[in-house]
Protein backbone atom coordinates (compact mmCIF):
# COMPACT_ATOMS: atom_id res chain seq x y z
CA UNK A 1 0.00 0.00 0.00
CA UNK A 2 2.68 2.48 0.94
CA UNK A 3 4.66 1.78 -2.27
CA UNK A 4 1.65 2.58 -4.46
CA UNK A 5 0.78 5.67 -2.44
CA UNK A 6 4.35 6.96 -2.55
CA UNK A 7 4.77 6.24 -6.28
CA UNK A 8 1.58 8.17 -7.06
CA UNK A 9 2.67 11.08 -4.85
CA UNK A 10 6.18 11.10 -6.36
CA UNK A 11 4.69 11.25 -9.86
CA UNK A 12 2.33 14.05 -8.87
CA UNK A 13 5.12 16.12 -7.38
CA UNK A 14 7.35 15.47 -10.39
CA UNK A 15 4.79 16.74 -12.90
CA UNK A 16 4.36 20.02 -11.00
CA UNK A 17 7.97 20.47 -9.83
CA UNK A 18 8.95 23.09 -12.40
CA UNK A 19 5.73 25.11 -12.49
CA UNK A 20 5.61 28.70 -11.32
CA UNK A 21 2.90 29.90 -8.94
CA UNK A 22 1.41 31.83 -11.87
CA UNK A 23 1.22 28.71 -14.04
CA UNK A 24 -0.27 26.64 -11.20
CA UNK A 25 -3.02 29.21 -10.62
CA UNK A 26 -3.83 29.89 -14.29
CA UNK A 27 -6.95 28.33 -15.80
CA UNK A 28 -5.90 26.02 -18.67
CA UNK A 29 -9.17 26.87 -20.44
CA UNK A 30 -11.97 29.34 -19.66
CA UNK A 31 -13.88 28.35 -16.52
CA UNK A 32 -11.74 25.26 -15.87
CA UNK A 33 -9.94 24.09 -12.77
CA UNK A 34 -6.38 25.14 -12.11
CA UNK A 35 -3.46 22.89 -11.21
CA UNK A 36 -3.45 24.54 -7.81
CA UNK A 37 -7.08 23.53 -7.39
CA UNK A 38 -6.20 19.90 -8.12
CA UNK A 39 -3.27 19.90 -5.69
CA UNK A 40 -5.34 21.24 -2.80
CA UNK A 41 -8.26 18.99 -3.78
CA UNK A 42 -6.03 15.91 -3.61
CA UNK A 43 -4.66 16.87 -0.18
CA UNK A 44 -8.09 17.76 1.21
CA UNK A 45 -9.60 14.54 -0.17
CA UNK A 46 -6.91 12.50 1.53
CA UNK A 47 -7.66 14.24 4.82
CA UNK A 48 -11.39 13.71 4.33
CA UNK A 49 -11.00 9.96 3.79
CA UNK A 50 -8.55 9.65 6.66
CA UNK A 51 -11.15 11.29 8.90
CA UNK A 52 -13.73 8.78 7.63
CA UNK A 53 -11.72 6.06 9.41
CA UNK A 54 -12.34 7.89 12.70
CA UNK A 55 -8.96 9.59 12.88
CA UNK A 56 -8.67 13.26 13.81
CA UNK A 57 -7.45 15.57 11.03
CA UNK A 58 -6.89 19.27 10.48
CA UNK A 59 -9.02 20.71 7.70
CA UNK A 60 -7.32 23.10 5.31
CA UNK A 61 -8.74 25.86 3.11
CA UNK A 62 -9.40 25.06 -0.52
CA UNK A 63 -7.44 27.98 -1.94
CA UNK A 64 -3.84 28.34 -0.87
CA UNK A 65 -0.65 29.51 -2.62
CA UNK A 66 1.44 26.90 -4.46
CA UNK A 67 4.17 26.66 -1.81
CA UNK A 68 1.58 26.02 0.91
CA UNK A 69 -0.23 23.45 -1.26
CA UNK A 70 3.07 21.59 -1.77
CA UNK A 71 3.79 21.77 1.97
CA UNK A 72 0.30 20.47 2.67
CA UNK A 73 0.83 17.54 0.30
CA UNK A 74 4.09 16.78 2.12
CA UNK A 75 2.43 16.95 5.53
CA UNK A 76 -0.43 14.71 4.43
CA UNK A 77 2.05 12.24 2.93
CA UNK A 78 3.94 11.99 6.23
CA UNK A 79 0.67 11.47 8.08
CA UNK A 80 -0.56 8.75 5.72
CA UNK A 81 2.72 6.85 5.89
CA UNK A 82 2.77 7.12 9.68
CA UNK A 83 -0.80 5.84 9.90
CA UNK A 84 0.07 2.91 7.62
CA UNK A 85 3.13 2.05 9.68
CA UNK A 86 1.31 2.22 13.02
CA UNK A 87 -2.07 0.71 12.15
CA UNK A 88 -3.10 -2.80 13.18
CA UNK A 89 -2.90 -5.49 10.48
CA UNK A 90 -6.70 -5.81 10.29
CA UNK A 91 -6.95 -2.23 9.01
CA UNK A 92 -4.92 -3.07 5.91
CA UNK A 93 -7.76 -5.01 4.29
CA UNK A 94 -9.92 -3.55 1.51
CA UNK A 95 -13.10 -2.59 3.39
CA UNK A 96 -15.15 0.20 1.80
CA UNK A 97 -17.44 2.28 3.98
CA UNK A 98 -20.94 0.96 4.59
CA UNK A 99 -23.93 2.28 6.46
CA UNK A 100 -22.69 0.52 9.58
CA UNK A 101 -18.90 0.46 9.18
CA UNK A 102 -16.10 2.91 8.61
CA UNK A 103 -13.70 2.31 5.74
CA UNK A 104 -10.46 0.50 6.50
CA UNK A 105 -7.19 2.36 6.15
CA UNK A 106 -6.27 -0.10 3.38
CA UNK A 107 -9.34 0.96 1.42
CA UNK A 108 -8.60 4.65 2.03
CA UNK A 109 -5.00 4.36 0.81
CA UNK A 110 -6.17 2.43 -2.27
CA UNK A 111 -8.82 5.01 -3.07
CA UNK A 112 -6.64 8.08 -2.61
CA UNK A 113 -3.84 6.50 -4.65
CA UNK A 114 -6.22 5.94 -7.56
CA UNK A 115 -7.61 9.44 -7.05
CA UNK A 116 -4.11 10.90 -7.40
CA UNK A 117 -3.52 8.82 -10.53
CA UNK A 118 -6.75 10.13 -12.06
CA UNK A 119 -5.99 13.79 -11.40
CA UNK A 120 -2.35 13.42 -12.50
CA UNK A 121 -3.61 12.94 -16.05
CA UNK A 122 -5.61 16.15 -15.84
CA UNK A 123 -2.62 18.00 -14.42
CA UNK A 124 -0.36 16.76 -17.25
CA UNK A 125 -2.82 18.19 -19.77
CA UNK A 126 -3.21 21.45 -17.83
CA UNK A 127 0.55 22.03 -17.38
CA UNK A 128 1.02 22.31 -21.14
CA UNK A 129 -2.06 24.49 -21.56
CA UNK A 130 -0.70 27.01 -19.03
CA UNK A 131 2.75 27.19 -20.62
CA UNK A 132 4.60 24.53 -18.64
CA UNK A 133 7.76 23.24 -20.28
CA UNK A 134 8.06 19.78 -21.77
CA UNK A 135 9.14 17.24 -19.17
CA UNK A 136 12.06 15.05 -20.21
CA UNK A 137 10.34 12.01 -21.72
CA UNK A 138 12.64 9.45 -20.14
CA UNK A 139 12.10 10.92 -16.65
CA UNK A 140 8.36 11.22 -17.21
CA UNK A 141 8.21 7.60 -18.38
CA UNK A 142 10.22 6.49 -15.35
CA UNK A 143 7.87 8.23 -12.88
CA UNK A 144 4.76 7.12 -14.77
CA UNK A 145 6.00 3.54 -15.03
CA UNK A 146 6.81 3.29 -11.32
CA UNK A 147 3.41 4.66 -10.44
CA UNK A 148 1.55 2.33 -12.83
CA UNK A 149 3.46 -0.74 -11.63
CA UNK A 150 2.76 0.12 -8.00
CA UNK A 151 -0.92 0.77 -8.71
CA UNK A 152 -1.23 -2.49 -10.68
CA UNK A 153 0.27 -4.32 -7.72
CA UNK A 154 -2.18 -2.54 -5.43
CA UNK A 155 -5.14 -3.60 -7.56
CA UNK A 156 -4.15 -7.22 -8.02
CA UNK A 157 -2.55 -8.00 -4.69
CA UNK A 158 -4.59 -6.06 -2.13
CA UNK A 159 -5.88 -8.19 0.74
CA UNK A 160 -9.62 -8.69 0.46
Amino acid sequence: LSAAYEAARDHLLYIVSDLTPEQASKEPAPESRTILYYLTHIANSELYWLSATGRKVVVYAKTVPLDIALDLLGDVRKRMLRELKECPEEELVFQPPTETAKPSLGWVISRITLHTLYHSGEIIYARYAVGGSDLPNDELEEHWGKMMDAVAHLIFFTKQ
